[in-house]
């Protein structure tokens, strides 16, 4: 579970760290965020009304965390939901040593099967799952929230803002890309487990509405991307 100060502890007084001030800031933004982002729940598991001018646009949407938003693209938080992704713990890479800071990872939604469906060979999600729809859906893993240094190997990451998901009631997981880019990055790891502030699970996990919370991933073995189906 993610380590916080024990208020209980008896003795000296501390300073703040840049990283609890930080923590901190970023936790009163996300409640600020909750309350002027939030609309009325929809019960129809379908793109809101208000978000672009089709319903399939948004799969067609790159949005890194630390991207501004595109022209027309909605700015609600219609499900009460702030979630921030984080690995506190070092993933690996394919030779066993730290992924290195730049690699990306995808934010993904199942379909509804259940399944993490492997990648196509262009690395964007294959079977029924699709990028997600929400206000970012990749990240670049930069190390922890106090040291995002783009040259270093942490294997950790913390996004910089909360996902805000836009669909009811539906799975999402992470794929970590061994590379800065998913159409040419020789390996791929998904998420296996998650631990937050209201549960723990496997591979995916399921928002419900409620205070913001942080969601601590874990990730499976490497394995290699798809070769392109041979030409015809």
């Amino acid at each position: 579970m993610i380590r916080r100060p024990n208020p209980s502890h008896k003795g000296k007084r501390k300073l703040p760290t840049v990283r609890s001030m930080r923590y901190l800031a970023m936790q009163a933004l996300a409640v600020l965020w909750l309350f002027a982002l939030q609309a009325p729940a929809r019960a129809q598991d379908e793109p809101p009304a208000d978000s672009l001018n089709t319903g399939s646009d948004w799969r067609h949407i790159v949005l890194y965390d630390v991207d501004e938003f595109p022209p027309g693209f909605p700015v609600i938080n219609p499900y009460n939901v702030l979630a921030l992704f984080m690995a506190q713990t070092p993933v690996l890479d394919h030779t066993g040593k730290p992924h290195a800071h730049g690699h990306v990872i995808q934010v993904i939604v199942d379909g509804g099967n259940g399944v993490q469906d492997p990648p196509h060979a262009d690395g964007t999600p294959g079977g029924d799952d699709s990028l997600a729809y929400g206000n970012f859906n990749m990240i670049r893993l930069l190390g922890d929230v106090e040291a995002r240094d783009p040259k270093a190997s942490t294997g950790k990451f913390t996004a910089w803002k909360y996902f805000i998901p836009y669909f009811p009631d539906r799975a999402y997981y992470l794929r970590l890309w061994e590379g800065d880019n998913v159409a040419t990055a020789p390996y791929y790891q998904d998420t296996v487990e998650y631990f937050s502030d209201m549960d723990r699970g496997g591979s995916m996990i399921r928002f419900r509405e409620g205070p913001p919370i942080d969601v601590d991933w874990k990730f499976g073995p490497s394995k290699a991307r798809p070769k392109p189906a041979p030409k015809k």
